[in-house]
């Protein structure tokens, strides 16, 4: 599908970077709003997670806007923190501790009041769990959670996070993080009740108790519905009554369903053929790039010679066609303003390749492991074709292709006998860094199985600067992945929404596409019900 005709609503300062410190206090007497019902919203079919210990995907953390809060959220427009269930936070000692301060009527769906406790408690049964959280390893900035995920510690008690009483909560950085309050609004940092903390399936609205906005009334084959929470301590700004996610596989239905009015948001789920009206169409840049990698965990391929060989046979204008995707790139970070080009690899080099196979022992190919490339499907079969008749009629090589559908695809990736996968990643904040702490040597993250004691420093030494001088370090950083032949970036994604603006607020693009439910509101412009919108 060709999508560069398509209109981009292109967002003033889309990936600006707004760094909070302490905040204004924001109390529950909110101005109250009129109730607007049902909000329905297209999804693909998937089998969601519902417990935020362990979701990973997109989807997920756009369903968990609805079902609960962390210490602080998101401005639905720019992004940035805002107070959440605490109402204001300090940071002291140079930047290295933050002190939150929790709203006294922040309460979950079964009334019980949100304690300080509960995020610490939570934060340690996530780090609990390993690598078997696949965001544990966005916890490593606080003092001692990335030893204690490790296992190098057993004692919670150091890591830093210390409930000082029922409403305090403090935080204690390995060193000062400026955008650490941006990463608290990620789902993975909110609280979990006492009662269900442990329980694996969250699945059950007899089980599951959230702290959002809403509270969870069905989940089924049909979809996921939830209510207004009237215990939020905002209950009365919230203006919809229920939100809907109804589950679609088939992208014809969820475009029609949208059009007959059946359908509030379509979340990409577009069938642009026929008589498409695309004046409800929202496209914006997404910060946020699909790659493929080559594992660096085994021989041969923990050699970045011969990783970098793979890549430079490769045809890099026929993968990274124009034709194909509504933004080709060779590199892992989105443009960012002052974020200096990281060196690359933009085009084929046989003779560069050969030498440097020879030099790891391996002359034009001979006793190379034939590869394994497992893909979910899509555009990625036809990339895995091109890369599987490079590498065969190059080095004799006989490359297998295997595909996994979505959501196995996310549980087999990092398989051993995996050579090449491929990953689309959507930035946590607008900052190079929620890209490349994906790959330093203990990040849960690590799709790559990369271990590199000079990435692992050049990372850890730009925590400490600011300014050019710490996009500088970074840029060496992605110039190491992507020279090295371990990342293989192919584009950067953009997000295609259906929704009427005109008949609702609260929704905006942005470079996370991620749309807090809590803001969402009718503004009695929408057609009239069973007024189609064609």
């Amino acid at each position: 599908m060709q999508t560069t005709r398509l209109t981009v609503i292109l967002l003033s300062a889309v990936f600006t970077v707004v760094v909070a410190h302490a905040q204004p206090d924001q109390r529950s007497d909110l101005p109250s709003t009129p109730r607007s019902a049902t909000f329905r919203i297209a999804v693909e079919d998937s089998d969601f997670e519902m417990n935020p210990l362990y979701a990973f995907v997109a989807t997920e953390a756009q369903i968990f806007t609805g079902l609960y809060e962390g210490l602080v959220g998101y401005n639905p427009l720019t992004l940035s923190p805002i107070p959440g269930v605490a109402r204001r936070w300090e940071v002291l000692d140079d930047g290295t501790l933050y002190r939150f301060y929790l709203r006294p009527d922040a309460r979950y769906d079964n009334g019980d009041r949100v304690r300080a406790e509960h995020f610490r408690d939570t934060w340690i049964a996530l780090l609990s769990l390993g690598d078997d959280a696949a965001y544990g390893s966005l916890f490593d900035d606080i003092v001692g959670a990335r030893d204690f995920r490790r296992g190098r510690i057993e004692d919670p008690d150091e890591v830093g996070v210390r409930a000082v009483d029922d409403l305090t909560l403090e935080v204690t950085l390995r060193r000062r993080t400026p955008h650490f309050a941006e990463l608290l609004a990620h789902h993975s940092f909110g609280p979990l009740h006492p009662d269900v903390r442990h329980i694996r399936d969250l699945s059950d609205p007899d089980v599951h108790v959230g702290n959002g906005p809403f509270q969870l009334l069905s989940f089924d084959a049909s979809g996921i519905v939830m209510d207004r929470n009237e215990h939020y301590w905002a209950s009365e700004s919230v203006s919809m009554d229920r939100i809907v996610y109804e589950r679609f596989a088939d992208a014809r239905n969820a475009t029609d369903l949208f059009f007959d009015g059946e359908i509030d948001w379509n979340t990409g789920l577009i069938a642009f053929d026929g008589d498409f009206d695309s004046s409800d169409l929202v496209v914006n840049p997404l910060f946020a790039t699909t790659f493929y990698y080559i594992r660096a965990e085994q021989e041969p391929w923990n050699d970045e010679r011969v990783r970098r060989a793979l890549a430079l046979v490769l045809p890099w204008d026929e993968i990274r066609s124009p034709d194909v995707y509504f933004t080709p790139t060779s590199r892992l970070v989105p443009e960012i303003p002052g974020y200096p080009t990281p060196e690359m690899i933009t085009e084929r080099d046989v003779n560069e390749a050969m030498g440097l196979l020879a030099d790891a022992g391996y002359p034009e190919g001979a006793g190379l492991p034939d590869p394994l490339i497992r893909i979910p499907g899509g555009d990625s079969e036809r990339v895995a074709r091109i890369m599987r008749e490079s590498w065969n009629s190059t080095f004799g090589l006989d490359t297998q292709i295997e595909t996994v559908r979505y959501p196995e695809y996310f549980a087999r990736a990092s398989d051993p006998e995996v050579t090449v996968g491929i990953l689309s990643w959507i930035g946590d904040f607008t900052d190079p860094v929620t890209f490349l702490k994906l790959w330093i040597s203990e990040s849960t993250l690590n799709e790559a199985g990369l271990v590199s004691e000079r990435y692992d420093t050049l990372i850890e030494e730009a925590s400490s600067l600011e300014g050019a001088t710490r996009f500088a370090r970074m840029a060496e950083a992605e110039s190491l992945l992507l020279s090295s032949g371990t990342i293989l970036p192919v584009s950067h994604a953009a997000a295609f929404n259906l929704i009427n603006l005109e008949a609702f607020e609260g929704w905006f693009p942005n470079p996370l596409d991620i749309h807090p439910v809590r803001f969402l509101r009718r503004t009695g412009d929408e057609p009239a019900p069973g007024v189609v919108r064609r």
